[in-house]
């Protein structure tokens, strides 16, 4: 049927161009339906952890939630000299809120990883503060030891006010950011990563190349042979894989049979009976 305008129309006349178009769009949403379930379990186990991992490398919250006064009051500090008051006392109330919650550990193995030397003062501050009298903070907590009157350790709390960081991925190619901020390499002594990504790297392209050379062969004359030679030789390169597996599946049927070592421990501390102990069907 056409129309009077040219268009081929179906039978319910509708425009035959419109109905292919919609029966398409049917069959693509049909196709997308099945292959939901494996995207969706793909997003849950493969993307979201990997997501996940990425942005925790990155991550650097942890030591601003836990002296959010202290950033607070560092935001007028500009890190040329010791800060002020105002700046201690405010560390020292974030910290002693964190002793409180036990929490101050994990403030202490942050802050080390920024400049070595933290985790002792702080756990000589934890001593001390509890003794302190109310006012001149700075005084006080300059008493407990001498590095906090070093201003590089106060330059490496203000450091970790970023949200997020390179650190870590700075320090897999042994480097590190400086008291400036500015990129720099660590002692020519302490590079050990940028070794293991050469070695590593290597080892795998000379691997690569091994298997090549020995797979190609075996290859090309898995295509040239007869079938009968070709079957035979096809046998002998899977022995060594159905091997591994059969030895494995022969293990947990060791470990999961009726008097196996699984089953006997179960029924020792008594979470199955010793007459429905079987594991293995």
């Amino acid at each position: 049927m056409s129309s009077e305008t040219g268009k081929i129309l179906t039978t319910d006349g509708i425009p035959l161009e419109v109905s292919l178009k919609k029966a398409e769009r049917k069959n693509k949403i049909k196709a997308f339906l099945l292959v939901a379930p494996l995207l969706l379990f793909l997003l849950i186990t493969y993307i979201f952890p990997i997501g996940d991992m990425l942005m925790r490398s990155v991550d650097d919250k942890m030591v601003t939630e836990m002296l959010p006064k202290t950033y607070k009051s560092m935001e007028k500090w500009d890190g040329k000299e010791l800060p002020p008051e105002e700046v201690f006392e405010s560390f020292y109330l974030d910290f002693q809120k964190l002793v409180e919650e036990k929490r101050d550990g994990k403030l202490s193995t942050q802050l080390n990883y920024t400049k070595n030397g933290f985790k002792s003062i702080l756990k000589k501050l934890r001593r001390k503060a509890k003794n302190f009298e109310e006012g001149n903070y700075k005084e006080q907590i300059m008493a407990v030891h001498q590095r906090w009157a070093d201003v590089e350790y106060w330059r490496a709390i203000q450091r970790r006010a970023p949200a997020y960081t390179s650190q870590k991925y700075l320090k897999g190619i042994d480097m590190y950011k400086n008291e400036e901020g500015n990129i720099v390499n660590v002692e020519e002594d302490r590079r050990i990563h940028r070794i293991l990504w050469l070695r590593t790297l290597e080892i795998a392209f000379f691997v690569t190349l091994l298997c090549f050379l020995m797979a190609y062969p075996i290859a090309h004359l898995l295509a040239t042979l007869p079938m009968k030679y070709s079957n035979l030789l096809m046998i002998c390169v899977l022995l060594p894989f159905w091997t591994s597996l059969l030895v494995r599946t022969a293990s947990w049927m060791i470990l999961l049979q009726q008097q196996g070592v699984v089953n006997d421990f179960f029924v020792m501390i008594g979470l199955v009976a010793d007459d429905n102990s079987c594991l293995l069907y």
